[in-house]
């Protein structure tokens, strides 16, 4: 058997376990998914607007930690017992159309694949422990020593607000070409100051 068909079959099983199990959700997966891909101007607004709110909240009444853990795990347990029978009253079952159907399904298989890819990618980083080692080492003594500084000049909630914003503007920003574009500004700026290095070191030998 093909290791390709074997991945393909598991992945297959994944994407079919999450549809079943995320099935009381899907009107709710569908309104979250339009509102994360910027479907309508007023998403990227509501967006920034909600996690803003949310944080000066979190600043204002300054809670401790335990005190957030306790009152998100409140939240989600309290939703997930009232939120399924509020769902199915008012998003009856007829109203589920082959459309809605179809973009439920693409969205569990973008989870899944992304879920994929990261696993991936972070099997690729240990091995490449074994494979080159010395830049395993260098990426990760700079990643540390990078989040380190990060975590002691900016405070933690803004660190936590910021994160989590990018995180929501993510999709949106990505469907829209927005990374990409930056990427290339951000690429154009490096390799400038790149050139200009270089050819500042050239003026200095030829003097």
């Amino acid at each position: 058997i093909d290791t390709e068909d074997i991945s393909a079959v598991f992945i297959e099983s994944q994407i079919r376990k999450l549809k079943i199990s995320m099935e009381t959700w899907r009107e709710v997966i569908l309104k979250a998914n339009e509102i994360l891909l910027w479907e309508k101007q007023w998403h990227p607004t509501a967006l920034i607007g909600g996690c803003t709110v949310l944080f000066m909240l979190l600043w204002l009444f300054e809670p401790n930690i335990l005190t957030v853990i306790s009152l998100l795990g409140l939240v989600i347990t309290v939703g997930d017992y009232i939120l399924p029978s509020v769902i199915s009253s008012i998003f009856k079952s007829e109203l589920w159309t082959v459309e809605k159907q179809r973009q439920y399904e693409e969205i569990c298989t973008n989870v899944i694949l992304y879920k994929t890819k990261l696993e991936l990618l972070i099997s690729s980083y240990y091995r490449m422990r074994v494979t080159n080692s010395k830049l395993y080492f260098s990426i990760t003594i700079f990643g540390l020593a990078f989040l380190a500084w990060i975590g002691g000049t900016i405070s933690n909630l803004f660190l936590t607000y910021s994160t989590v914003l990018f995180l929501l503007l993510l999709p949106g920003m990505t469907r829209n070409g927005m990374l990409n574009k930056g990427s290339e500004t951000v690429s154009k700026i490096f390799n400038d100051l790149v050139e200009n290095a270089k050819s500042r070191v050239g003026q200095k030998k030829t003097q």
